[in-house]
């Protein structure tokens, strides 16, 4: 029975099993179907409480074939203020751990003393956090979906978070770490810092391939169950790739830390034992790591780089790692960055949503790459086919933007839905050989700004107007009350100005914003 969920057995040694994991590359696995999906979820089954800070939750969930376990750390002071938010830090293990590897293996519980974090270490078993392909079929297991559309959710509603991202980080050890720093890139929106610890952040690299080929077969499923086969579906493995979705991680903090892969007694560990095994494992991902490297410092992207010297796939090397990169994302949740005025993201989903953008491709269109790059005032999108776009919800209270120069209507959620036409579809999938052609189209947004008289109040020596525009700024807008009139800059903040017309039962201000679009308000006087 192909393995989706959570239930005991008996894993590999963790220190050599990344190293049986490219052995097995040449091993057939038969596949066998999965069970029955769960009840759409999740819903919390069970909660145990393990300790003071540690609660381990059972979730039924339809990502799963069966329920899967989330081990939860409450930060020291949880209790004693009730009225207290945190942050939450999220946790990806390694091929062949569990939830229970990071309070295990690495004594999590102790490390984390002083972390003023929520943390919360879900089971990835050897799925690389991923939703599988399993050869086109799809379904269960789906790591990304349950982590990032399920279950951080669930944290926010059951514990007291600050349900941000600004306030919500991951980290990832071996696997985890290119599960952490793949989820971060798929959804920046979602975190504000990812961290790598001895991370497999290459899957170009044959070596980092052949283990992720193989990993699925740990968990009962066929050899390259998770992307497809890489010769006819690699596509999907560059969509999930942390080194070529590198550009989706500008506007996070990111560290990057490995070891060299040898052996370092300085630390703890031991020729003779599973450590020096363990030592080509940390060879191989010093090695992605080092590539991973070089690709952000060629597209500028400033990010935390520690390569430890002599280290091995050990549990001394990972505690070194892991205290010190929560030191770095305390630092960043104390001061988190800000929001990116700009977006740049490119993705193979065919449907997805980011930084509130709401994108579908061309129906016609083979899998393929799209990418989104711009700010509020354009966007350029390279691709092709006829793709369906919705803007962030940014224009409530305006009825109307120009999208390239036509006046379209926002919607109901301070929506302009759009369609950029790039070009025929492509019908051949990428990276299969047949050359892929893109275009590119700037499209430009002018709003049509609105001017709203907040209030105009009869006062001793006239009529007091206050008024404020929304959309945009309209600079030197003319107000009346009677005969009177006087000029206003009106924008987002409440401006006012006294008209001595105390006869006016009525104030009107007009003007024209930035883009030349006409602004008109009328409002009745009020008694004092």
């Amino acid at each position: 029975m192909l393995r989706n969920g959570s239930g005991p057995r008996r894993p590999l040694p963790r220190r050599i099993a990344w190293v049986l994991a490219v052995a097995s590359c040449a091993v057939g696995t038969a596949a066998v179907g999965a069970a029955p999906a769960l009840a759409a979820g999740p819903r919390v089954t069970e909660e145990r409480r393990i300790s003071d800070r540690v609660r381990v939750l059972t979730i039924a969930t339809d990502a799963f074939a069966k329920p899967t376990n989330v081990d939860v750390f409450l930060p020291v002071g949880y209790d004693a203020d009730p009225h207290r938010r945190w942050p939450v830090t999220y946790v990806t293990a390694g091929t062949q751990n569990n939830y229970d590897s990071f309070r295990k293996v690495v004594k999590g519980v102790a490390l984390t003393e002083r972390y003023p974090s929520i943390i919360v270490s879900p089971d990835g078993n050897s799925g690389y956090w991923s939703d599988w392909y399993n050869g086109g079929a799809g379904g269960a297991p789906k790591y990304e979906t349950f982590v990032i559309d399920q279950l951080i959710p669930l944290i926010d509603g059951r514990y007291r978070t600050v349900a941000d991202r600004a306030q919500r980080v991951i980290f990832g050890i071996s696997m985890g770490g290119y599960g952490a720093m793949m989820l971060a890139a798929r959804h920046p929106d979602r975190f504000a810092a990812v961290a790598s610890l001895s991370g497999a952040v290459n899957s170009n690299d044959p070596l980092l391939a052949g283990a992720l080929s193989a990993s699925s077969t740990f968990d009962g499923g066929a050899p390259d169950a998770i992307y497809g086969p890489r010769s006819t579906q690699e596509v999907r493995w560059r969509g999930h790739n942390p080194l070529d979705l590198a550009e989706n991680l500008r506007d996070l903090d990111l560290q990057v830390r490995t070891a060299n892969g040898t052996l370092n007694p300085g630390i703890g560990e031991q020729a003779l034992s599973a450590d020096l095994v363990s030592c080509a494992v940390e060879g191989g991902v010093h090695t992605g790591s080092v590539d991973f490297h070089r690709r952000l410092l060629a597209i500028g992207k400033a990010h935390v780089w520690k390569d430890y010297g002599p280290g091995c796939h050990t549990v001394p090397n990972f505690k070194r790692e892991i205290v010190d990169a929560l030191g770095g994302l305390a630092k960043v949740l104390a001061a988190p960055p800000a929001a990116p005025a700009t977006v740049d993201y490119r993705t193979i989903e065919p449907r997805f949503d980011v930084w509130d953008w709401q994108v579908a491709v061309d129906p016609q269109r083979a899998l393929e790459f799209l990418r989104l790059q711009g700010d509020r005032d354009a966007m350029r999108f390279t691709g092709s086919g006829r793709t369906s776009v919705a803007t962030p919800a940014a224009y409530r209270g305006l009825a109307l933007v120009d999208v390239d120069g036509t006046p379209t209507p926002v919607d109901a959620e301070g929506r302009v839905r759009f369609t950029v036409d790039l070009g025929p579809p492509n019908r051949v999938q990428q990276y299969t050989g047949a050359a892929t052609r893109f275009a590119t189209r700037r499209v430009a947004f002018a709003p049509h700004a609105v001017l709203r008289i907040t209030s105009a109040r009869r006062v001793r020596r006239g009529v007091r107007a206050c008024v404020e525009a929304i959309g945009g700024a309209v600079r030197g807008a003319r107000l009346r009350a009677g005969s009177r009139t006087a000029r206003i800059d009106a924008d987002g903040q409440v401006r006012c100005r006294v008209l001595r017309s105390p006869r006016a039962t009525r104030v009107r201000a007009s003007g024209a914003d930035a883009f030349g679009h006409p602004a008109r308000a009328t409002a009745r006087v009020r008694r004092r």
